[in-house]
């Protein structure tokens, strides 16, 4: 298990184009998470009631066995491919809790 924060930023001015790419963001990630390999994934909203605000971005932990398999599955990213993340920044993470995966 190699665990990865992903942590995204949003361009501004993208939420439309955001709220309309997401169904296939989420059938990426719900392939992962099917696959075990996702521990967290989620959107930082400006204002959790209104999407329509906009988002700072998303984080995400992933478990990929290594950087150029995750670097493959991201360049695909919808969010990224629609230039609605203008930044994405990768880090190793190392799991201490909760126990188990």
């Amino acid at each position: 298990m190699a665990l990865f924060v992903i942590t995204c930023t949003d361009a501004p001015g993208t939420v439309e184009k955001r709220l309309a790419t997401r169904p296939q963001h989420l059938a990426r990630l719900e392939q992962l998470d099917a696959e075990g390999r996702v521990i967290v994934a989620g959107a930082m909203p400006i204002d959790r009631e209104n999407p329509q605000h906009g988002f700072y971005g998303s984080t995400l932990i992933l478990d990929f066995d290594t950087r150029e398999e995750l670097d493959a599955w991201l360049a695909e990213e919808p969010f990224l491919k629609e230039g609605i993340y203008s930044h994405i920044d990768v880090k190793p993470f190392n799991k201490a809790l909760p126990n188990g995966k």
